[in-house]
């Protein structure tokens, strides 16, 4: 497996103003945390574990004062993106399953939203714009979620 590509903090601020479409207050630890759930321990390779641990350290933090969840979500597609996986889940599919996943993420979850694609093509230079923008157009509804709860 080549190796593989990680969201940058500042990644994953830009992507909370999109989901959200405004600028939060975030506690800048906890956000480098969530986003350090991306990686593993020795040999940095098993994508669908990193994204699972992603989902649940991330849920776990909630650096943001309102949509932790939305900005998991995305994220989380955006990592499998970048790295060369087709997100399959459909708009419905992924609201339950982004609830399931608020409860514990396993790689098995993972899995069941998103495959390999033979097509895509590992850059050096991911494009992670591109990659939320797209999964952005298509899941715009299965963000419509609470943001937070002890924001609301």
């Amino acid at each position: 497996m080549a190796s593989l590509h990680y969201l940058t903090v500042q990644d994953v601020l830009w992507i909370n103003l999109q989901v959200t479409k405004k600028v939060h207050r975030f506690d800048y630890a906890r956000l480098e945390e969530a986003a350090f759930y991306q990686y593993a321990y020795g040999e940095s390779n098993t994508l669908l574990k990193q994204a699972a641990r992603f989902v649940g350290g991330f849920m776990k933090m909630q650096p943001f004062e309102a949509g932790n969840e939305g900005t998991t979500l995305v994220a989380c597609l955006a990592f499998l993106e970048i790295n060369g996986y087709a997100v399959t889940a459909n708009p419905d599919q992924l609201s339950t399953w982004s609830a399931r996943a608020a409860k514990g993420c396993e790689e098995s979850m993972i899995a069941e939203i998103a495959v390999a694609d033979e097509k895509a093509h590992h850059t050096l230079v991911p494009d992670i714009r591109g990659a939320v923008q797209r999964i952005l157009e298509r899941y715009t509804d299965s963000l419509d979620m609470p943001r937070n709860p002890s924001a609301a």
